[in-house]
Parts: structure tokens; C-alpha cells; sequence
């Protein structure tokens, strides 16, 4: 049995639901994140107007839908 005095204890309640609190929240930052990620990795930017362009992975080039320029797949710029 742990003693612990009266005074101790609504600082350790705290102190659990502050850290219960701190680990929901960064597991919800973290999955967020990576739902970002997956949600840009079918994106591409064209290299002459900057239009964002939704592509499907298979095909090398694609074709902007506002120039017309063709684009390849793999300039793909995760870091926004």
C-alpha cells in the first residue's frame, strides 16, 4: 500500500490527468500527420503554372489540367 498524505493526492490526480491528457493529444497530432502525408502523396505540382495536380501513381507523366504542359510524376513535393 502506497501512503501518501491528503495534500499529495489531488497533485497526483492532476499530475495522471495531465499526462493522460498530453499522450491523447499527441497521438492525435501523430495520426493527423500521417493522414496529411497520405493525402499529399498523390499530388504533383506543374513545373510551368504551380497548379496542383491530382495523379494516379501508375502512369510516369501526366498532363496539367490549366497548361496543358506534361509533368512527371515524381516531382511530387511532400514538404509543404
Amino acid at each position: 500500500m502506497i501512503r501518501a498524505s491528503l495534500s499529495v493526492l489531488p497533485l497526483l490526480y492532476a499530475g495522471v490527468f495531465l499526462a493522460a491528457i498530453l499522450g491523447l493529444w499527441l497521438f492525435y497530432a501523430w495520426s493527423q500527420a500521417g493522414q496529411r502525408r497520405r493525402d499529399r502523396r498523390d499530388l504533383a505540382q506543374c513545373r510551368l503554372c504551380a497548379e496542383w495536380i491530382r495523379h494516379n501513381r501508375s502512369t510516369g507523366l501526366v498532363r496539367c489540367p490549366a497548361c496543358g504542359a506534361v509533368n512527371e510524376t515524381n516531382l511530387i513535393i511532400n514538404d509543404i
